[in-house]
This record gives structure tokens, C-alpha cells and sequence, in this order.
């Protein structure tokens, strides 16, 4: 999966180079189309295998965990910032956090439990993605969770959370994708609402039965409504082939979802009826 993630910049952070942009990337070679089909096509093939066990979405509910994992994968944002860590170190702590819950649901959760996993999984997040992790004292800074934990008892959940995961941690995310086709997420006000976007996700339990490959395809749709059309079909249609889903009822019902996050996160800005109105 490393080997496969993009590096390249989007090369303006203007509206109406980001629009030419776009339109580059629609009509561009048909071996780099090829290349990029062939990448997502080997992340797709695999996410099954990293995905939480099924009918999770409605253990946490039955279960009362939906406020204490929000409130984990809030407290994983927070330390992002303070730490200026990659939102793809982020996505993948969040992975391991469902993931392992999702196996151990013969367990009684505690409160204390979740945050102690929470830190191990960012923690191990940090190690595998981030080239100058954070120390367990440092991710701990940020006050925002109960219960404070010593270093022997991360490195112990640490360990348990490895082989619950059989050491499978390249997995792929909705971030790993976006990054993948070479989106930079800090390049524009586009790439901005597909920040948002890919947070109100994370954050969502609602959009756990979701392929991550679903999720990172509607978030780009959701967020190609911001341009005009023009440019927005032919950028989704270019899109829609590299993905190719053949379940184009769950897609809608994923963008569906997306939007119902969205608009309970908050209102529709200026900047963005703005956007929706300006010629590219």
C-alpha cells in the first residue's frame, strides 16, 4: 500500500486552476488512467480484509459504545493537531479501533477500556505512518479523555491489539484512497470540504457497513457539487471508472448517509454557495 501512495502536489490553490485542474485529470493519458485503475483496484480488492466484523454498526449501538467512540476518534483529531500528525495516521488508529472492538464483542466495555485501546491504536498508528512519532507521554497531552494510562499498561494493550489485528495494519482507508489518486488535501477549497467531509465520516458510526472505497468515491462526489457543472461531470465521471463499483444502489445509499453527516455537522457556508456560483 506504501508503495502505491501518490505524492503528487495539486499545483494551485486557486478556484480556477483547481477547476483546470480537474479537467486535466478527466482527459489526461490513458496509461495514467490505467495506472490509477490499477492502484485502486488493489486497494479494493483487499479492504474486505480490513474492514470491522459484520453488523458492528449495531453493536455499538446496543451496546451504548457510539458516544464513547465518538468521543475517541475526537480526542485522535485533536492529537493530529497538536502533534501535526497526517490525517492518514488518524484513519488508520480509527481502523484499529473498530477493528478491534469488532472482535472482542463478548467483552464488557468500559468506558476506560475504549480510551486505553484509543491511545494504543495511536500509538501503533503513529509508528507505522508517521516518520517522528510522538511519545505515549506527549500523545497523552492532550486533555480531552478521563483516564490518564502509564506506559507499560499502552504497551501491553499495544501488544494484545497487534495480534487481535494479526499484525495487518497497511490497510486501506477513505484518506488512503483520496491520497492515492494524488489529491492533496490542503491544496484548495475543494480538497478543504473533502477534509470535512472524510472527518464527518470517521467520526459517523453510521457509515461503519461501508466500504472505505465507497466512502472515499462519495466524498469526492458530495464534493464535485461545489463546481459548476462543466467541470464537475467530466471529473466524476472520470472517477466513477477508476473506482468502478458494480453496486450503484449501495453507493447512493453511502452518499445518502455522507449528506445526512453533513448536514447535522453544520449548515452550508457562504464559502460554499460561493464556490457553487463562481466560473472556473
Amino acid at each position: 500500500m506504501e508503495g502505491l501512495l501518490c505524492d503528487e502536489d495539486w499545483l494551485s490553490t486557486s478556484a480556477e486552476t483547481h477547476g483546470k485542474r480537474l479537467s486535466l485529470v478527466c482527459v489526461g493519458a490513458k496509461e495514467d488512467e490505467d495506472e490509477e485503475q490499477a492502484a485502486v483496484s488493489v486497494c479494493m480488492a483487499k479492504e474486505m480484509s480490513y474492514m470491522p466484523e459484520p453488523h458492528y454498526k449495531e453493536f455499538l449501538e446496543t451496546q451504548d459504545l457510539v458516544f464513547v467512540r465518538l468521543r475517541c476518534i475526537q480526542w485522535l483529531l485533536k492529537c493530529r493537531s497538536r502533534w501535526n500528525l497526517s490525517h492518514g495516521t488518524v484513519f488508520l488508529a480509527a481502523n484499529y479501533l473498530d477493528r478491534f472492538i469488532s472482535k472482542n464483542r463478548t467483552k464488557e466495555w468500559k468506558d476506560w477500556m475504549v480510551e486505553l485501546l484509543g491511545v494504543a491504536c495511536l500509538s501503533v498508528a503513529c509508528k507505522f505512518h508517521e516518520t517522528y512519532p510522538p511519545t505515549l507521554t506527549q500523545i497523552q497531552m492532550e486533555d480531552y479523555m478521563d483516564h490518564v494510562f502509564d506506559e507499560s499498561s499502552i504497551e501491553r494493550m499495544e501488544v494484545t491489539l497487534l495480534k487481535a489485528l494479526d499484525w495487518h495494519l497497511c490497510c486501506p482507508t477513505p484518506y488512503s484512497y483520496i491520497h492515492l489518486l494524488g489529491l492533496n488535501l490542503e491544496s484548495s477549497l475543494l480538497m478543504a470540504n473533502i477534509t470535512e467531509l472524510l472527518v464527518g465520516a470517521v467520526l459517523d458510526h453510521r457509515l461503519m457497513p461501508f466500504k472505505p472505497s465507497l466512502i472515499a468515491l462519495s466524498t469526492i462526489w458530495c464534493s464535485l457539487d461545489l463546481l459548476p457543472p462543466i467541470t464537475s461531470q467530466p471529473s466524476l465521471s472520470y472517477f466513477m471508472r477508476l473506482f468502478n463499483h458494480p453496486h450503484k444502489d449501495e453507493m447512493m445509499k453511502c452518499r445518502a448517509v455522507l449528506e445526512a453527516v453533513q448536514s447535522s455537522r453544520c449548515p452550508q457556508s457562504p464559502t460554499s454557495v460561493l464556490m457553487k456560483d463562481q466560473s472556473y
